[in-house]
C-alpha cells in the first residue's frame, strides 16, 4: 500500500517536471525573446539529479547494511553461492549507478548544495539584472549622413546581416522572424545531451559539482555587466515596445517590482520577456559550456566503462553532436536578433576561459584559492569520487569475485 502512494506521488512529479522542461524547451513563437532560460534549467537538473543521488545511495547503504548482516550470521569460512549472488548484486548496483553510501556523508554533501545553492542565486541575480535591464532599454534613433531618420532602432551587425544572407540564399526571400523558435530547439537538443550525461555518467556529481560553480561565476560576472550598461536591444520588436502599450512598464519605479518578476523570469522565462540584457549572451554561455563538459568528460580517458570499452564509437558521436548543435545554436542566436555578435563572442571567450582555469586550479591550486581547497582538494571528498568511479568501472563483479577465488 506505501508503495502504490509512493509511486503515485513520483508519477504526479515526474509529470509536473516534464512539464517544467516542456515549458522551458518550446516557448511561444514570434516573441522578442527566447522561451528558455538556461540557468534555471540547470538549477531544476542539478537539483533532480542531487535528490536521485541521494535515494539512491541511501537505498546502497541499505544494502550493504543488509549484506553485511547477512555475512556477519554466515558461520562459513568460504561463501555460499546465495552469498556470492547477494554481494555481486549489491556491488553491481553500485557499479551500474556510480553512487556509493559515502556520498551521504556531511563533507560530501555540504560540498554539492553549497554549489547547487551558490549557483541558485547567481541565476536569480542574473534574471534580476535582466529585468532592470529591460526597464532601462534606451530608445535609439539611427541617423543617416544627411541625419535623416533611417528607420533603423538597433546597431549594426554583421551576424545579423551574414544570417539574413545564408537563410536568402538557402530557403529564398526570408526574415530574421521567421526562424525565430531556432535556438531553443538548438538549446533543447544540447541540454538533452547534457541531461543525458548527468543521468548515465559515472562522475555525474563532480561533473554537476563543477559545472555549476563555473556557471554560478559566470552568471554573477553577467549581471555585473548587464546591470552597469544598457544598449539598444537587438531584436526590433523590443524596440518597437517604446511606441505600445507593452512599453508602459517602463514609465513605472523598477523596484520592488523587479525583484518579484526576476523570480518569475527564471521559473517561466516564456510567460515573461526580458530586453536590453545584451553583453553578454547567456544562451551562448550554456550552449559553450555543454560543449566543454562533454568534450572533457566523454572522453575515453574519463568515461573508460565496460560500454564505452564496447562501442568507441559512441563517443565520438556525442561529441561531434553536442559541439554542431552548439556552433549552429550560437549562430542562431545572433540571426534571430536575440543577441549582437559581440555578445556571443564575448561569452564563448569568458566562458572557455572560465572553465579552463577552474579545471587548472582543481588540478593545482598553486594560488591557495580557499573555496577552490574546499571544494576540489578535499582528501575525502577527492576519495570519494574516485571509489565511485572505481566501482563504475568494474566490468563484473561476481566475476572477480569468482577470479579472486
Amino acid at each position: 500500500m506505501v508503495g502504490r502512494v509512493v509511486a503515485v506521488h513520483l508519477m504526479k512529479m515526474w509529470h509536473s517536471f516534464v512539464s517544467y522542461m516542456a515549458s522551458h524547451f518550446y516557448a511561444l513563437k514570434m516573441r522578442p525573446v527566447s522561451g528558455f532560460d538556461p540557468s534555471g534549467f540547470m538549477f531544476m537538473l542539478a537539483f533532480v539529479c542531487l535528490v536521485v543521488g541521494l535515494l539512491l545511495a541511501v537505498f546502497d547503504k541499505r544494502s550493504q547494511r543488509r549484506l553485511s548482516t547477512y555475512l556477519d550470521n554466515k558461520k562459513l569460512t568460504r561463501l555460499s553461492t546465495v552469498g556470492k549472488l547477494v554481494a555481486s548484486t549489491a556491488i553491481d548496483h553500485s557499479a551500474r549507478q556510480g553512487f556509493i553510501a559515502e556520498m551521504l556523508s556531511f563533507n560530501y554533501l555540504s560540498r554539492l548544495s553549497f554549489s547547487i545553492f551558490v549557483f541558485g542565486i547567481t541565476s536569480y541575480l542574473n534574471a534580476l539584472a535582466a529585468v532592470v535591464a529591460g526597464w532601462r532599454t534606451p530608445n535609439v534613433v539611427i541617423l543617416t549622413m544627411a541625419k535623416d531618420d533611417s528607420g533603423e532602432k538597433t546597431l549594426p551587425d554583421l551576424g545579423h546581416d551574414l544570417f539574413k544572407a545564408v537563410m536568402t540564399l538557402l530557403y529564398g526571400d526570408t526574415d530574421y522572424i521567421d526562424w525565430f523558435d531556432l535556438p531553443d530547439e538548438f538549446i533543447a537538443f544540447v541540454g538533452s545531451i547534457i541531461a543525458v550525461l548527468f543521468l548515465v555518467h559515472p562522475r555525474r556529481l563532480l561533473i554537476l559539482r563543477r559545472f555549476t560553480m563555473i556557471y554560478a561565476w559566470i552568471n554573477f560576472l553577467r549581471a555585473f555587466c548587464v546591470a552597469v550598461t544598457s544598449l539598444p536591444d537587438a531584436s526590433p520588436m523590443c524596440i518597437s515596445q517604446f511606441d505600445s502599450r507593452k512599453g508602459a512598464y517602463k514609465s513605472l519605479p523598477i523596484f520592488p517590482k523587479a525583484f518579484h518578476r526576476a523570480f518569475k523570469v527564471l521559473i517561466r522565462p516564456s510567460h515573461h520577456i526580458t530586453c536590453g540584457d545584451m553583453i553578454f549572451s547567456g544562451h551562448t554561455v550554456f550552449l559553450v559550456l555543454c560543449a566543454l563538459t562533454v568534450t572533457t568528460y566523454c572522453a575515453k580517458a574519463e568515461l573508460n566503462t565496460p560500454f564505452t570499452r564496447a562501442h568507441p564509437w559512441v563517443l565520438t558521436l556525442v561529441k561531434t553532436a553536442t559541439v554542431i548543435g552548439s556552433t549552429l545554436g550560437a549562430f542562431a542566436i545572433v540571426g534571430t536578433r536575440l543577441h549582437y555578435t559581440l555578445d556571443v563572442l564575448i561569452a564563448i571567450y569568458v566562458t572557455i576561459q572560465t572553465w579552463y582555469t577552474y579545471h587548472w586550479l582543481s588540478e593545482d591550486n598553486r594560488w591557495g584559492i580557499r573555496i577552490i581547497s574546499w571544494l576540489e582538494h578535499d582528501r575525502r571528498v577527492v576519495s570519494i569520487d574516485h571509489n565511485a568511479y572505481r566501482m563504475a568501472r568494474r566490468s563484473g563483479s561476481f566475476n572477480s569475485l569468482n577470479k579472486q577465488e
